[in-house]
């Protein structure tokens, strides 16, 4: 008598499960704001070069955001009362002699508890899962959610490096790993739905499992994020050097010293203002495995740090106290 009753339990369970996953279409909202041309701005450029490249940027189209409305709280492309733990982005296969070397992400929103120091995973994920669905993480960055937050306020495009550059052999996927923790909150955003275009935009539910928004089931959405990758040219790539870098101390008073990369002819150092105003250039043509800098002349903010040579690139942002 256990065993079928428990067997009862299970299956309504499992059916409970399922109306409410088929339910998503129900309850979503297109947002009233629209994504305006031309606003994104931010104080370190992107490699506009010829050995490099952003897929489907900037993305055409009506830009808005869908959320949840009652019973259903979050965002399509982000957080949400399902509890998605994952978004991504399907790309084709790179030409031969590409890689990817970073991302670059436009938030529509963005919170953070207090005191949360989070960082949001930006992944690329293999085509490996069953009938070419995500598969395996094989690489990923990490970048601060306050900072998202920051760029959101100053309109600024969120971009990052990888740590080593990833040459994808087949089509991949190219999203975000969503935060956990409760009041911690990102969505990205996303073209317009339309009936004539097809979505590249998936994302990957509570139970782990991968769904595009277009599936039945799923969000009946036909669109694509705005999360893009960034690929290059193996011949002259600019190879990310942060991970052989340190900046201290940070936050700093105005006195900081940057250990550098090793067998750098010549570095160049250029300092950025939160309005994307630059303040400071110097140029380096030794042989340097440290740089100080006197940052005392200028005003307590926040600042973007940018450092590069003929063969690397590194950006990070510095608080002066």
């Amino acid at each position: 008598m256990k065993k079928i009753l428990l067997t009862v339990v299970i299956s309504l369970m499992v059916s409970l499960t399922t109306q409410a996953q088929n339910l998503r279409s129900n309850h979503l909202r297109r947002a009233a704001v629209e994504k305006q041309s031309g606003t994104a701005v931010h104080p370190v450029e992107i490699t506009r070069e010829v050995t490099c490249d952003t897929i489907r940027f900037p993305m055409s189209g009506t830009i808005t955001y869908y959320f949840l409305a009652d019973p259903d709280t979050g965002y399509v492309t982000g957080n949400n009362s399902y509890g998605d733990k994952a978004k991504a982005e399907y790309y084709e296969a790179v030409d031969e002699g590409y890689v990817i070397t970073g991302f670059v992400a436009e938030f529509a929103i963005a919170n953070s508890i207090s005191n949360s120091n989070a960082d949001i995973t930006f992944g690329i994920w293999d085509n490996t899962g069953a009938n070419g669905k995500p598969g395996s993480m094989v690489a990923s960055a990490t970048y601060p959610l306050i900072w998202i937050i920051e760029d959101i306020e100053k309109q600024w495009l969120t971009i990052l490096n990888l740590d080593e550059p990833y040459t994808p052999t087949g089509p991949f996927y190219v999203g975000i790993v969503l935060p956990q923790t409760p009041g911690d909150t990102v969505a990205l955003w996303c073209k317009e739905s339309s009936d004539t275009y097809f979505g590249t935009a998936w994302d990957r539910w509570n139970d782990n499992t991968w769904h595009s928004f277009d599936e039945a089931g799923s969000w009946n959405l036909n669109t694509s994020m705005l999360i893009h990758p960034i690929v290059c040219e193996t011949l002259g790539i600019s190879i990310p050097a942060g991970s052989e870098i340190s900046i201290v101390p940070n936050p700093s008073r105005g006195m900081i010293s940057i250990q550098t990369w090793r067998n750098a002819t010549k570095v160049n150092v250029e300092i950025y203002a939160g309005n994307g105003a630059k303040v400071l250039t110097r140029s380096f043509t030794d042989e340097l495995q440290s740089v100080d800098l006197d940052l005392t002349r200028l005003p307590k903010g926040i600042y973007v740090l940018k450092m590069y040579d003929d063969f690397h690139q590194y950006s990070r942002k510095i608080i002066l106290e």
